[in-house]
């Protein structure tokens, strides 16, 4: 959800922020907790120029917003280079990693490179089998850099609250050399008010490159972006 703006957590406080400048009301900082979620929140998306009586289109506009804020977050360096020495397999033997290559995802997917979580809800994946300049999109976001995507998914969801299932693969297509996987996600996202995303299921299309490392990550989802969002401002 936000996956992911590249870090919505970090995209909503640069938000309320900009809120807080308009509004003379506004809390003065992202995590100020003395002020009541409900007037947080109305600070935020009406200060900004959003809320609920908002057309669809703009709603649907706004990942374009967080876009720009995201690109202000403390994610480190673009080209950070992660994790020990890259597994390299070469054309003439992909047949035989590809299937290595699968088993590792699906780990990942599910518990965490090393326990702490499904990747996509934690960022704990293996960062020997992704390029350092891996391209990784999904419907609010591209960015082109391992470092930053997993710093993004560290502090976006509360791994004691989200989890990761597989629903389907991962499914190898050694002609077209990738490997596809269906997940299904809920989580709690780690904002002030605690906002918790419904389960979503996310469609995943993973592109290995000569080297046999993975270039691109391609990520749908069976809800809208819109959608997200507002779970993302809803009050518990």
């Amino acid at each position: 959800m936000r996956t992911h703006a590249l870090t919505l957590s970090t995209a909503l406080c640069s938000l309320c922020s900009t809120a807080a400048v308009r509004t003379s009301h506004a809390p003065t900082a992202c995590g100020e907790r003395q002020a009541s979620r409900r007037h947080w929140l109305h600070t935020a998306a009406f200060g900004a120029g959003l809320g609920t009586a908002v057309p669809a289109r703009a709603l649907d506009a706004l990942p374009a917003t967080v876009r720009k804020y995201t690109a202000l977050a403390p994610l480190g360096s673009a080209t950070a280079t992660l994790g020990g020495a890259k597994r390299i397999c070469l054309s003439e033997v992909l047949p035989e990693c590809l299937p290595l290559l699968a088993k590792t995802l699906a780990r990942d997917i599910e518990k965490g490179a090393t326990g702490k979580g499904g990747y996509p809800i934690s960022g704990d994946l293996t960062p020997e089998i992704f390029r350092d300049d891996c391209r990784f999109v999904d419907p609010t976001n591209d960015v082109t850099s391992l470092a930053k995507y997993r710093k993004a998914l560290t502090i976006l969801f509360d791994p004691n609250e989200s989890s990761v299932t597989l629903v389907k693969g991962p499914i190898i297509d050694e002609a077209k050399r990738t490997i596809s996987a269906t997940v299904r996600s809920v989580g709690t996202l780690q904002l002030p008010w605690r906002p918790k995303i419904e389960p979503w299921e996310s469609y995943l299309v993973w592109k290995i490159d000569g080297d046999g490392l993975i270039e691109q990550q391609s990520q749908t989802w069976n809800v809208t972006a819109t959608s997200a969002l507002k779970q993302t401002f809803s009050i518990r």
